[in-house]
């Protein structure tokens, strides 16, 4: 299983929620953030608004899932956002006690 972490412009969250649910990932979790890339950062204290987009997917699900996102999210300008894989051991459905990719 892969972990995604989707930092996108806030403006994009929708589409790229769409894009993500027809590839079929059941399961997200959407949050507003802040923060700075490491090129030409704003001003000291300053912060740029995005959104977090966050899936558990099965691995071989997980290029489709990219390219899904890059195909929403990017419009070539500098401050689209990055993505993030990691990998997941395990996983658990508190309510139905099932673990690794049954419970996704």
């Amino acid at each position: 299983m892969k972990k995604i972490e989707a930092i996108i412009r806030p403006g994009l969250r929708d589409a790229v929620v769409t894009a993500i649910k027809k590839v079929g990932v059941g399961g997200i979790s959407v949050h507003s953030i802040q923060g700075q890339g490491s090129q030409n950062p704003p001003l000291v204290g300053q912060y740029y608004s995005k959104e977090m987009i966050i899936c558990v997917v099965d691995d071989p699900k997980l290029d489709d899932i990219l390219n899904a996102i890059s195909d929403v999210a990017c419009t070539g300008t500098k401050g689209d956002g990055k993505v993030f894989v990691t990998t997941v051991d395990d996983a658990l459905d508190l309510c139905t006690k099932k673990r690794g990719t049954t419970s996704i």
